[in-house]
């Protein structure tokens, strides 16, 4: 009788490519990443059809406009079938608990649906957010790490509780295109913005990271209430450092804004949101004033305004600097499409 044990993957997964943080990459992929994003905004047809034989899952756990637009599309660009998952909409859910006991409404554990869609995609794709309660499991990225271990082909990183490794090299690559190489001596400021929510912090963690690795003179203003968490910062600083930039914090914005060449706002609710989260909102509330304004750019040296968006007008940043002629928000959108791109070139080693 034939044996009805499971074959092995057909890629054992030590081999395989995943990204699920920039600062994972080594210094010369994430060098030809930015270099390869640049590149297929300049030339249309670069990469087309290359990855004609290949496919990707699309797993989105929460909304999206622009990862998921953009991934679909970069995926079509190079000539790969995609197939986009949305649960929730689709009126099934994910167990991710690896010891639970499953009489819920979850009908089937992440390590079958991810072990699953291994065996029908070349690359999966996945979204999965902070939870916002469990502060050590979301800095462990506890969720996005599962996937990459129940997966057997590369796992790309949509956004996660810790990271957005889509959105860093998008920045990058824009940075990249403006200033080229020479980025260092750059001063770029991340400012935390207000906002209705507390937001999470995977992307103001990646935005530090990018910036590190680039090179620049980076000033992160936030309120006392809101820094960003300390493991974060040390490695942030270990990488300025070791690319000829700097990290620095305030909680005086206009210093910060005075002089810088790019301003970067974004929404953080920091680690207070996890242990008192009454008193982070009104710690929010209270800084409505740090909404970026025109007055606040013209202190600036003519700045690239940034933005990851969505954005919230006249409340993270005045609608006449998302107007104006400084603000490179779209750009920045439009670069998703093609760092996505060599990111997918990326894992299927076709770059």
């Amino acid at each position: 009788m034939p044996s009805l044990s499971s074959s092995p993957p057909s890629s054992p997964p030590s081999a395989l490519r995943h990204v699920l943080r920039i600062d994972a990459l080594p210094d010369a992929s994430w060098n030809r990443l930015r270099h390869a994003a640049v590149a297929h905004r300049h030339n249309d047809d670069r990469g087309r059809g290359a990855a004609s034989t290949q496919s990707i899952g699309l797993i989105f756990m929460n909304p999206s406009l622009r990862t998921r637009t953009s991934m679909e599309g970069a995926a079509a660009h190079l000539g790969a079938h995609h197939t986009t998952l949305v649960p929730d909409d689709e009126g099934w859910g994910l167990e991710w608990d690896p010891s639970a006991v499953m009489d819920g409404p979850a009908a089937e554990h992440a390590r079958e649906a991810i072990g699953v869609l291994s065996r029908y995609h070349d690359a999966l794709g996945v979204r999965v957010f902070a939870s916002g309660t469990h502060y050590d499991t979301d800095k462990r990225d506890t969720l996005m790490r599962a996937v990459a271990d129940y997966a057997t082909v590369p796992v790309l990183n949509l956004e996660s509780a810790w990271a957005h490794p889509c959105q860093g090299l998008a920045d990058a690559a824009l940075l990249t295109e403006r200033c080229g190489d020479a980025l260092s001596g750059t001063q770029f400021v991340l400012s935390w913005a207000p906002h209705p929510k507390p937001l999470p912090m995977a992307v103001p963690n990646t935005t530090l990271r990018m910036a590190a690795r680039c090179g620049l003179d980076i000033t992160v203003a936030r309120p006392d209430t809101h820094a960003l968490d300390p493991d974060v910062r040390a490695a942030a600083r270990s990488a300025a450092e070791a690319h000829g930039g700097s990290v620095t914090a305030t909680t005086d914005q206009a210093a910060a804004l005075d002089g810088a060449d790019v301003v970067y706002a974004k929404s953080w609710g920091g680690p207070m949101q996890y242990t008192a989260p009454s008193r982070e909102s009104e710690a929010r509330a209270a800084h409505a004033d740090w909404c970026i304004t025109a007055e606040d750019m013209a202190h600036t040296d003519r700045a690239a305004f940034l933005h990851c968006l969505p954005v919230r007008r006249n409340v993270v940043v005045d609608g006449a600097v998302l107007d104006g002629p400084h603000a490179a928000h779209l750009d920045q959108a439009e670069y998703r499409l093609h760092a996505q791109k060599a990111l997918l070139e990326y894992v299927w080693r076709l770059d």
